[in-house]
């Protein structure tokens, strides 16, 4: 979050009476709301002595929670009531599940506490569903994509529709609907899609378990239209404060607007240039038809984070996207533009020197800059981490959440499952062996490749060949022999009893009995904690559903590249650490960070102005404010991603104090010609 002085003239607004008036903050990016907002809840419970836990405070995601954390070490509070819209949705049906359960006949599974899914648990379930579908139905002939990517598609569907307040079993219609051409293959996807989706959610909610969308939609069925629900929240929301209005999905609003009229005071941070969050269902036209005219606003009309040139820069930009005029920027020595290299590989390492030269020759720390991709994936890091590491800097991903598998230990706690399930039929690789042998034998790579291959090759599955296998003693060491014999009889009597273990505890006893020694690290510790944790969460919602195998679906999930969870401690050291920053826009804006020195990378990539449409999905059509008898044209697509790229560039800019500095290549990381608009926008101002 960002840290401003407050205007004087604002003073009235955080020292006001408890009794205070509703207020919106408006303002630019960076004008100083957040802070508005931060100090006026402090002295709401240190001065005028309101109880916290009575005063709801909606932030946009965790990281912003953790800065509010961070800023309000408060002397006479109680409980903090500090969340995200999700997270005080999941909350609150936790703590009046009674009263779902009671208005709502679908669940089944009468439990006493409702069970909530991971995005990855319910990309999952719904593989599951589709797979069998395909298998015995033929259906999604038409889709050239795969399951995994149908998945994430139908799941990310089912959270937009909920969170605009539309019925599941109308997001085939609407996305159907809205295309240009229609034919009988196309509807009989969209209908495939509905028939997965409500198979999906149908099993769920009768077994008590929940996804987000899904969760939404009990909260405003279940929860809303009850009276002695919305009793209990009149007495328990007596102030509201939020941050990032205009990031809000359409139920949020409806939400904010039906308790409004009760509250004694409101106070909400409004960026009328915002919107970066609707492709993940924020509505800002929503938030101004609805909200906007409820309280009295009060203007900020200068941003903070940047100098005078570079706010005027901003809007020249979004005006020239936005193509409401076309202007030139008179003095341009506060953005740097590069000459495009050939190759992307070398644009990357230009990013890299010059981050060198920023940090040794112009006197900037590393924590001052930062780089934005669309992607930021691996090799952008790798590149550019690599050049830093030479001079002793470090670079930091904020948008990459390892994978589980790509750790080590965890990796070895998965392929050790795999060999001791051969009836699961998901056998490790020989690359994954061998980084166990090396792990538990700590032999070097030429011997742990070769016994890796030998224990891969053993048939029908693969297993540690038997001690007396010629060259065997000497590829591990006769130092090895006991601890190797130890591991090979632990895997074959694990094999050979009458059942196994799930996987959890599977995993909980491989780590004691193998794995565990005095060599291991504490985040070696921590996370195979957090993979135990992880499947014990997985195998008690997923053992619920008949004829799927909770245990191997783990191991299939974790194979697919299931993310990490990020710890709040690994969340604050991202955000406290010395490092060169690398993040996508969006996640840069999401953050509320800024920064010195802001480098925009492939500035002449599409990937700047991604597609709505797709095969399964439009996050236009799947709002809303969308009219259903509309045609989602490619002119409109067009007009989308400019108006998306122009608000996107803007805000983005706003939060470079110093100097923006543009890098882009020829050529794309596939090696084809990039013609995107981004670079052509900067050239017609500058030049």
């Amino acid at each position: 979050m960002i840290c401003i002085e407050v205007d004087n003239r604002f003073k009235h607004i955080i020292e006001a009476p408890e009794d205070n008036s509703k207020i919106i903050i408006k303002g630019p990016t960076g004008s100083g709301k957040s802070t508005i907002l931060l100090e006026r809840y402090i002295y709401m419970v240190e001065k005028l002595n309101i109880p916290s836990e009575k005063i709801l405070i909606l932030l946009l995601n965790r990281t912003q929670s953790l800065d509010w954390r961070a800023k309000t070490f408060l002397k006479s509070s109680s409980a903090i009531w500090r969340t995200s819209y999700y997270g005080f949705i999941q909350n609150e049906l936790k703590i009046f599940y009674p009263i779902v359960l009671k208005n709502c006949g679908s669940i089944l599974d009468r439990r006493i506490k409702p069970t909530f899914l991971t995005f990855e648990s319910a990309q999952f379930l719904v593989s599951t569903v589709i797979k069998s579908h395909r298998e015995k139905k033929g259906i999604f002939a038409g889709v050239a994509s795969y399951t995994d990517r149908i998945s994430i598609d139908l799941t990310s569907n089912l959270v937009k529709a909920a969170t605009s307040g539309i019925s599941y079993d109308q997001i085939g219609n609407r996305l159907f609907n809205s295309l240009e051409i229609k034919d009988d293959i196309k509807k009989q996807v969209f209908m495939d899609a509905d028939n997965i989706t409500r198979a999906y959610r149908n099993k769920c909610i009768e077994l008590g378990v929940f996804d987000f969308g899904m969760a939404v939609d009990l909260y405003n069925s279940c929860l809303m239209t009850d009276d002695a629900y919305k009793e209990q929240l009149r007495k328990r929301v007596q102030h509201l404060i939020i941050d990032n209005l205009e990031e809000c999905v359409p139920t949020e609003v409806d939400f904010i607007e039906s308790v409004l009229p009760n509250v004694k005071s409101c106070l909400l941070g409004y960026n009328y240039e915002g919107g970066y969050g609707e492709i993940f269902g924020s509505n800002h036209k929503y938030v101004k038809e609805r909200l906007i005219d409820k309280c009295k606003i009060i203007d900020l009309n200068n941003s903070y984070t940047c100098k005078s040139f570079m706010y005027e820069f901003s809007d020249m930009i979004f005006e020239n996207i936005d193509g409401q005029k076309q202007s030139k920027a008179s003095n341009g020595a506060d953005i740097e533009r590069n000459s495009p290299a050939e190759l992307r590989s070398e644009m990357l390492e230009m990013v890299g020197d010059r981050i060198i030269r920023l940090i040794r020759e112009e006197g900037y720390v590393p924590c001052d800059i930062a780089i934005l991709s669309t992607y930021a994936d691996p090799v952008t890091e790798f590149v550019i981490g690599r050049i830093l590491e030479r001079y002793g800097y470090s670079l930091r991903n904020y948008t990459r959440k390892s994978r589980v598998i790509d750790n080590p230990f965890s990796q070895a706690l998965i392929t050790l499952a795999e060999l001791c399930h051969p009836n699961f039929n998901l056998l490790p690789n020989r690359d994954n062996v061998r980084a166990l042998i090396r792990l538990i034998l700590r032999i070097d790579p030429i011997r742990s490749s070769i016994l890796a291959e030998e224990i891969c090759r053993q048939k029908p599955y693969a297993k540690f060949p038997d001690i007396e296998f010629p060259g065997l003693v000497e590829r591990i060491g006769y130092y090895n022999i006991e601890k190797y014999e130890y591991i090979r009889n632990w895997i074959d009597e694990y094999r050979n009893q009458e059942s196994a273990l799930s996987i959890d505890a599977f995993l909980q006893k491989v780590f004691l009995e193998i794995l565990v020694s005095s060599d291991l690290s504490d985040n070696d510790i921590l996370q195979a904690k957090n993979l135990i944790d992880s499947a014990q969460s997985f195998v008690e919602i997923v053992s619920r559903f008949k004829n799927i195998s909770a245990d191997k679906g783990f191991l299939e999930m974790v194979r697919s590249g299931i993310k990490a969870a990020e710890s709040i401690y690994e969340l604050e050291e991202k955000i406290d650490s010395n490092t060169v920053i690398l993040t996508t826009p969006v996640a840069y804006l999401s953050c509320s960070i800024n920064s010195k020195i802001l480098i925009l990378t492939s500035l002449s990539s599409k990937n700047w102005t991604p597609r709505s449409i797709k095969e399964l999905t439009n996050v236009h059509v799947l709002t809303k404010t969308w009219d259903e008898k509309s045609i989602y044209t490619e002119e409109l697509e067009e007009v989308n991603q400019r108006e998306y790229l122009a608000m996107l560039i803007r805000a983005v800019i706003k939060r470079c104090g110093h100097k923006l500095i543009t890098f882009e290549s020829v050529l794309s990381a596939n090696g084809f010609e990039n013609d995107g608009i981004l670079s052509e926008y900067f050239d017609e101002i500058l030049k």
